[in-house]
């Protein structure tokens, strides 16, 4: 039978890897973002039994690609298992972060799997960080929605979670009776997992009810269970419990021999926790001992782990001793210091208000089981009284049943007759019905057909708009080209000053007309562009900008003012990016103010906002918009000044890139009386639903 399990267990081993290996293979080669995320999630869970660092990374890899998709069911899936992994290696302030920051998220979806599992694991967290009383409320909270919507194998699980705390709590005798109920059901429903960790667990409670022999007998129960199959967490528990058993015997030679096995196997295993427990019992053996030098500096090193680990526990047992060991030594000075450690650091963790939260919560439970007796018996009392009732009811009913028979017989036919006749209207009126309804479904189905007719045929006239726009443009600007090069030689040639001037003019409204046609390009582009989203480098955009417009001719008294801050961090279409500061930056340049007694400027600054996306403002003293109402200098064909040498397109082109990447764009007037145009950017084209996400949770 034990060679089947083993067998049986290699094979799962062998599979799981084999499932990881082919998810690894997802994960490196997929570029589809939602792909990748559901192979992480799977990965991070897959590993989370072999790997806890590696769960760790590919958790917080899926977690982040879910909420930028604001996938609820991924987002705590991958929460949980974040949670699950920085508690194991001994972060679990990171873990109740993330567990706090997941459970209402789980409650809101009704996740109610996820949800017990989050309650549980929160429980656990707080009570490695010694507060109790959280870790009490969580327990009590995932008991009760296991009773609701468990099996009898999970609330085990709660039950044994609940004798943890009040083992930590001093409260040994509670802690068995939870124990207790544990292992009862799962003898009674004849699962035996984890049973070794339970008995572990009763023996330390024995231990510190000084019952030694029922101590070493639980203990040695724990590690028969499993045998020489034990894990070398169970192994390290057990080790631990028949130290400290031969200790409370005076046996120190056997206490410190299992005490270090014990505290080797927390080495390996880089178990912080164990690692602080076993320390401190070495400690007391040492001081026992009379060993003091040994006993000081094996209790100052279970404290500087947990302190790194965040074991408040294991902090107060080593302050206890470090101070008992400076009384012996007669080193004064350093027992008053360790023993106000001990009194402050007990107060702020089992103080008044812990013991009066703890009652609290474990009253408000006790209340909730009594109100349940007591709802149960008013139920049954209510019962009995409503069925009394109903026997006396059904009695008159009989003898009123028997006067209806009577008077019935002779109204039956009556009855029987009128139905027919009913009957026949009902059949005449659903065949009416059967025609009208098929005279409206053809009705539908024919305008069903004009729909899609009519959207097939929108969508072409769309097409071939787009088309016909394209088109166009590349084929007038061929001969624009032609002309503007006919014109540059005539102008050459040409000595004439009136046929010059003609030229000169001609050559300027080509290449104006080029300029529009290039613009309506751009906008075709703007509408059937796929968005490649990656980080903006605003620096280097406005740069190139500004190059740009050195080359075009930049006039020679306008001053241009660039301040763009290092923190900005967004991510969007570069290109559609370019087009909106290029415009904007251009536009300003383009209306500067030329009078002698105006020192013209142009301010361009971009900024972070609160919800992480930028802020654009160009601000110039240009000639000003003489347009009434700003909103129309937005439409296309709409021109601010005669100046305007695109025909009035160039702020359409800007709303039209803005609007495509998620952000908007307007126009203000500042208080010196300036034009401001401002663009906001969010921080990527994910950024509603993440925000949105995020507010939820």
């Amino acid at each position: 039978m034990l060679l089947v399990l083993l067998l049986m267990h290699a094979g799962t081993i062998a599979q799981d890897l084999k499932e990881i290996d082919s998810l690894l293979v997802i994960v490196e080669s997929t570029r589809d973002a939602k792909t990748k995320m559901n192979a992480e999630v799977q990965l991070a869970w897959q590993y989370l039994e072999h790997d806890d660092t590696k769960a760790l990374g590919y958790s917080s890899s899926g977690l982040e690609l879910a909420w930028q998709f604001g996938d609820s069911a991924k987002i705590v899936k991958a929460g949980r298992i974040k949670g699950q992994a920085s508690r194991r290696l001994d972060k679990p302030n990171e873990a109740i972060e993330i567990f706090l920051k997941i459970l209402p998220i789980a409650e809101r979806n009704k996740f109610i799997d996820e949800q017990k599992k989050i309650l549980n694991a929160l429980a656990l967290a707080y009570t490695y960080q010694a507060i109790y009383d959280k870790a009490l409320d969580y327990n009590f909270q995932s008991l009760v929605l296991r009773e609701t919507n468990g099996t009898r194998d999970e609330i085990s699980i709660t039950l044994n979670n609940i004798g943890l705390v009040y083992f930590k709590l001093h409260n040994y005798e509670s802690a068995l009776k939870y124990y207790d109920q544990c292992v009862a059901i799962k003898m009674d429903i004849k699962n035996l997992s984890n049973l070794d960790v339970i008995y572990l667990n009763m023996g330390l409670c024995y231990l510190q009810l000084r019952k030694y022999p029922e101590a070493r007998e639980y203990t040695l129960k724990g590690l028969s269970v499993c045998r020489e199959n034990c894990s070398a967490e169970t192994t390290m528990i057990g080790e631990y419990g028949l130290g400290e058993a031969s200790y409370w015997l005076r046996d120190f030679v056997d206490a410190e021999k299992h005490l270090m096995t014990s505290l080797k196997l927390a080495r390996e295993k880089n178990d912080l926790r164990w690692q602080g427990e076993n320390l401190v019992y070495l400690g007391v053996i040492y001081f026992d001992s009379k060993d003091y030098e040994k006993s000081i500096s094996t209790l100052i090193a279970a404290d500087s782990i947990a302190t790194l680990g965040g074991y408040n526990q294991i902090k107060i047992e080593s302050y206890k001793h470090l101070s008992r060991v400076y009384s012996a030594t007669k080193d004064f000075e350093r027992a008053s210091i360790f023993q106000k450690k001990l009194i402050q650091f007990s107060d702020s963790l089992i103080g008044r208000e812990l013991v009066t939260s703890i009652g609290r919560i474990q009253a408000n439970y006790e209340e909730r089981e009594n109100i349940a007796t007591i709802a149960s018996k008013e139920v049954i009392i209510e019962q009995e009284r409503d069925l009394n009732v109903a026997v006396t009811f059904i009695a008159m009913l009989t003898g009123l049943l028997v006067l209806v028979l009577h008077f019935g017989n002779r109204n039956m036919k009556r009855v029987n007759a009128k139905l027919y006749e009913a009957k026949e209207v009902i059949q005449r009126q659903n065949k009416e019905l059967e025609y009208k309804n098929r005279e409206l479904d053809i009705q539908v189905d024919k305008k069903t057909v004009d729909l899609a007719r009519v959207n097939t045929s929108l969508k072409q006239v769309n097409d071939e708009l787009d088309n016909f726009i394209y088109k166009t443009s590349h084929d007038i600007r061929g001969p624009l080209a032609s002309l503007r090069g006919m014109c540059n030689v005539a102008l050459m040639d040409v000595q004439d000053p009136t046929a010059l001037e003609y030229l000169r003019k001609l050559d300027a409204t080509a290449e104006r007309l080029n300029s529009i046609l290039t613009r309506l390009v751009i906008i075709n582009q703007i509408n059937n562009s796929k968005l490649t989203v990656r980080p903006i480098d605003f620096k280097s955009i406005v740069n190139d900008v500004m190059m740009l417009e050195k080359k075009k001719g930049l006039p020679p008294d306008l001053a241009v003012n660039i301040k763009i801050d290092n923190d900005v961090d967004v991510e969007s279409d570069q290109e559609l990016v370019r087009i909106v500061l290029e415009n904007l930056i251009d536009n300003a340049i383009k209306f500067y103010n030329d009078s002698d007694r105006v020192d013209s400027f142009i301010n361009v600054s971009i900024t972070g906002t609160d919800n992480g996306g930028a802020k654009v403002r160009v601000v110039d003293n240009g000639i000003g918009i003489s347009e009434a109402s700003p909103g129309k200098l937005f439409q296309m064909f709409s021109r601010a000044s005669e100046r305007s040498e695109t025909g009035g397109i160039g702020l359409y082109i800007t709303k039209t890139a803005t609007e495509k990447i998620g952000g908007r764009v307007g126009l203000l007037t500042t208080p010196e009386g300036f034009t401001e145009f401002y663009v906001i950017f969010p921080r990527s084209p994910f950024a509603e639903i993440e925000r949105f996400e995020r507010r939820l949770g």
